[in-house]
């Protein structure tokens, strides 16, 4: 089973750099039409982690319905013991990251994966599912989108979760990070294996980026 891990955050800490779409209901707005088609036009199971305390009500129903495969999991950053050391940390990428692994340790499905892929929440590829399965996953130790410059997806076998998303950069790491860009990091950790699933540029519909004024066609 592949899980999909969407990361989301509505109420936006202005502190973060590189912050676009500030407005909360447009971020909903994004975010849900996104969800919605993960839910409905797919079968992965679907975790939405949101780290705002934002907590999608208006998804009660889908609960519900999808209640085998779908969670949403809901915490506050700057009101968690665990997640101090972001208080003053404007990178979204390392709060990305806090939430996957917040996602994983919380997470009442994740744990009959074979892969997990993070998205962010904002995005939806049509082609994902039927991609997948032209390939055995099981042969794979991580996954990357075609365009790997970019962050808004990367994936790990179940047994390499703890090394692909770990919370916390190492020197080599932080050598290259520069506080504003995730996609590094995910390159570094990825490339650090042989077996690596680097997808075909998929088609998606045009969708606003949150952190400038830019949209995407293609993930």
């Amino acid at each position: 089973m592949t899980t999909i891990i969407l990361t989301s955050t509505v109420n936006v800490n202005l502190k973060k750099t590189c912050l676009f779409q500030k407005d909360a209901k447009s971020r909903i707005e994004t975010y849900l039409k996104s969800i919605l088609q993960w839910l409905t036009k797919t079968n992965f199971n679907i975790i939405l982690v949101e780290n705002s305390g934002y907590t999608f009500d208006e998804l009660a129903n889908e609960k519900e319905i999808y209640k085998n495969r779908f969670e949403v999991i809901t915490f506050t950053e700057n009101k968690l013991e665990e997640a101090k050391y972001l208080v003053n940390n404007d990178s979204k990428g390392l709060s990305e990251i806090f939430s996957i692994d917040y996602a994983f340790r919380n997470s009442k499905i994740i744990h009959s994966s074979n892969f997990i892929i993070k998205i962010t929440a904002r995005y939806f590829i049509p082609e994902l599912e039927e991609y997948l399965s032209l390939f055995n996953l099981d042969n794979y130790d991580c996954l990357t989108q075609e365009n790997r410059g970019r962050c808004e997806m990367v994936g790990s076998h179940y047994r390499n979760f703890s090394d692909i998303f770990k919370i916390h950069l190492n020197a080599n790491e932080r050598s290259y990070y520069n506080g504003n860009h995730i996609e590094k990091t995910w390159e570094l950790r990825t490339s650090s294996y042989n077996n690596i699933l680097i997808c075909k540029s998929f088609k998606i519909d045009v969708t606003q980026r949150g952190g400038i004024n830019k949209q995407y066609d293609n993930i």
